[in-house]
């Protein structure tokens, strides 16, 4: 017994590092919610001494929107990234850095050529390249064997980006902002078992830029006309919303580890919205009105479930699955690509003498919805749409 038990212990960090590494990120950009694409990964704090990794993924979207005219397009943009995490021990504390992208909006609407010049009958999905990345420093402290506190500070930077739909081109200047973590944890070693809670409140990112509109002929609706060419500024608001996220494990065999996780953000009280002022002569009021962009985000819920396992000294692997569940089948968000998603992801590690590689794969099938924002349009149709997310991770402890 006293054998099992701590071949459990002594194994469980290296297994759930694999089984909840930041490869394995799903892909879906929690589009179900709001605009998050990576979660904060607090694995690296739980490492013994100190601890590096450095991890490459790369998401190859296969989501395509359909208006009424069969003119189709893939909307959601492929994406690269990168992470680096690191930990040391200063006595009694654990104090730790990472880096993710914690939010992205990557669409590719207006801006292709395939829908060029095509507004009343055909497309109105928007085109951005919005990156918002956080990077965060942690501090832990083990009051025990069996209880630990943990917090920190988030600082979220904004990169600048362009929007583009049919009302007009949105510039936007980059900004950045700051809130905290904190969360605790309870372990038992000799099983491998620890639960830990995280919980990150609301923030506000306020920024700026420059609009330029284009024509869009409402007349026929009995609406005035958009005139093309006339500049305004830009007041935007970007809202990131409270998280509370659970993440589970526990040994449930000799060198095999279950692991769990929920993540629920209040994405309804975090919303995009973007004002614009013009001095049009003609009509600005129309304008100004037509072109204000805002989101409408739904709150979310994220459950994952998987088992790592150890195959020998050197080699283990993961499987695990993740479900999101979206706000409905029809919409009448621009931001909208899917009514929630589900994901299948893999992972492989194997142990070198003084670095651990691991690599993975994620598929994500996205549930379908329909996009239907007013009479001047023709809904859009997003089915049988996947995602494929693979990733390399090099980490090594010093």
């Amino acid at each position: 017994m006293h054998s099992s038990a701590t071949n459990l212990g002594e194994y469980s960090m290296k297994i759930y590092l694999l089984a909840t590494s930041s490869l394995m990120i799903s892909g879906s950009l929690a589009l179900a919610g709001g605009y998050e694409l990576q979660t904060l990964d607090t694995s690296a704090m739980y490492e013994d001494g100190s601890f590096v990794s450095l991890s490459y993924a790369s998401i190859n979207s296969n989501l395509k929107g359909k208006d009424a005219g069969g003119i189709k397009v893939k909307t959601l943009k492929d994406q690269t990234l990168t992470n680096l995490a690191f930990k040391t021990q200063v006595g009694d504390f654990s104090l730790g850095m990472t880096t993710y992208r914690s939010g992205a909006i990557q669409m590719n609407g207006s801006s292709d050529s395939t829908f060029t010049g095509v507004q009343m009958s055909g497309n109105y999905i928007p085109s951005a390249n919005a990156e918002l990345n956080t990077t965060t420093f942690l501090a832990k402290y083990n009051i025990n064997e069996s209880f630990s506190v943990l917090g920190g500070v988030k600082s979220n930077q904004l990169n600048s980006f362009n929007l583009t739909s049919i009302y007009g081109s949105y510039d936007i200047a980059s900004k950045s902002n700051s809130n905290y973590v904190v969360g605790s944890a309870y372990q038992v070693p000799d099983i491998a078992l620890r639960a830990e809670i995280l919980v990150q409140p609301a923030s506000t990112i306020s920024t700026t830029g420059t609009y330029t509109s284009s024509l869009v002929a409402l007349s026929s609706v009995g609406l005035t006309d958009i005139p093309a060419g006339f500049t305004g500024a830009v007041a935007a608001t970007l809202k990131t919303p409270e998280m509370i996220t659970l993440n589970f494990q526990s040994g449930v065999a000799a060198d095999t580890l279950l692991t769990a996780s929920i993540h629920q953000a209040k994405w309804k009280s975090a919303q995009v919205n973007v004002g614009v002022t013009t001095s049009s002569p003609v009509s600005s009021a129309s304008i100004d009105t037509a072109a204000a962009v805002s989101s409408d985000f739904s709150d979310s819920t994220k459950y994952s479930i998987g088992l790592a396992r150890k195959f020998s000294k050197t080699i283990s692997g993961s499987i695990s699955y993740s479900q999101e569940d979206g706000s409905g089948s029809t919409s009448t968000s621009t931001f909208s690509m899917s009514n929630g998603s589900q994901s299948i992801n893999a992972g492989f590690r194997y142990g070198f003498e003084v670095f651990d590689l691991s690599v993975g794969v994620s598929q994500t099938m996205f549930k379908d919805v329909t996009v239907d924002v007013n009479a001047l349009t023709s809904p859009i149709e997003y089915k049988n749409n996947t995602a494929t997310t693979v990733g390399i991770k090099l980490s090594t402890n010093f």
